[in-house]
């Protein structure tokens, strides 16, 4: 790890000096905050000049069990001009309605001073109740959404994603996802080689570009307590290229075939097989995005042989052929011209 940036990737462009500022609220979730923070963190020490505040409704707030953060400005009447401000959720059961509202006039007001406003989770919800999402695409916490819908009836709110970007306001599923969505700003600001520096120093695996499902197949069938099953899924997960056959899970399941089939089937929803194609449609959706990698070769990078294969499942799915979905993201995250796994 050095203090430098240190890229294979073209310099970073020159941009002036990142001004963020975080709304800091009672109840606050410490992964929207922490986790965003992290990337611009981590920007910093690569060299890009940032200046971040903290403002609230209140200088000091509680936050884990005993632990109080402190140096919290107050919110001023006229917000300073901002490349960002930060809107991290709070928990539902936590809040206290006197900073809400206190937040909530203070954004009619002063949101206009940011040139871009970031919700992580259930902050999505402060905007709509501050008005600002009409005619908007939005979204929030999966758990959220018919509260959002309810709060901001004009905005488009959307549940099949991790993100959203609609103009100058940027909205997040909540707690991992605000990661996701710092990054896609900070590339969009500083350039794709900082976002590119940034993912590597974090172990970030993938810079997911927005499109991806909330609850992706990788969840998809998980809402159960069979250990057995889970420890087969995640053997699949694992390595979902892998040529499985049902009796060789059964076996790790220590379950006769036509158990582990049943057994399968009832707890997760859907057959063993679907299972198994269904993630790999969800790793080819993501080296569609992340490479140029030819359609036949990514069928078998991903397990289904060939790419006749791959277009039969991907037709069960999705309307658009894989060209076309392909283009339609290729505008929203950046391609690396070799491996999958160069972030």
């Amino acid at each position: 790890m050095t203090d430098t940036f240190n890229t294979s990737e073209p310099p970073a462009r020159k941009v002036p000096t990142l001004r963020v500022a975080v709304l800091m609220m009672p109840g606050q979730v410490p992964l929207d905050l922490v986790g965003p923070l992290q990337v611009l963190q981590c920007a910093s020490r690569l060299g890009m000049e940032m200046d971040i505040c903290y403002l609230g409704p209140s200088t000091a707030m509680p936050w884990l069990g005993p632990l109080t953060l402190g140096g919290i400005s107050p919110l001023p009447d006229t917000l300073p001009r901002q490349s960002l401000l930060l809107i991290p959720g709070q928990y539902r059961n936590r809040l206290d309605s006197q900073a809400q509202q206190a937040c909530i006039g203070w954004l009619k007001s002063n949101a206009i001073h940011a040139d871009t406003l970031m919700t992580v989770c259930s902050g999505t919800l402060l905007l709509a109740d501050a008005g600002l999402l009409d005619g908007r695409r939005c979204t929030t916490h999966h758990t959220l959404l018919d509260q959002l819908r309810e709060r901001a009836p004009k905005a488009h709110v959307q549940g099949d994603c991790i993100f959203t970007e609609d103009g100058r306001y940027l909205t997040s599923a909540g707690i991992s996802t605000g990661i996701d969505t710092m990054l896609h700003w900070l590339t969009r600001v500083g350039g794709h080689a900082l976002g590119l520096a940034v993912a590597r120093e974090m172990v970030l695996y993938l810079r997911r570009s927005g499109q991806e499902p909330q609850l992706g197949a990788w969840l998809e069938g998980r809402n159960h307590v069979d250990a057995r099953i889970h420890r087969v899924q995640d053997a699949i997960c694992e390595a979902p290229a892998h040529p499985w056959r049902a009796e060789t899970l059964a076996t790790q399941a220590a379950m006769s075939e036509r158990h582990f089939r049943r057994q399968f089937k009832q707890l997760t929803g859907m057959p063993v097989g679907d299972y198994i194609a269904g993630l790999r449609l969800q790793r080819a959706k993501t080296l569609m995005m992340e490479t140029t990698w030819s359609l036949a070769r990514i069928a078998e990078e991903t397990g289904f042989g060939d790419e006749r294969q791959l277009r039969r499942r991907w037709a069960q799915e999705e309307k658009r052929p894989p060209s076309v979905w392909r283009r339609a993201r290729q505008d929203t995250a950046p391609v690396d011209q070799g491996s999958a796994s160069t972030i």
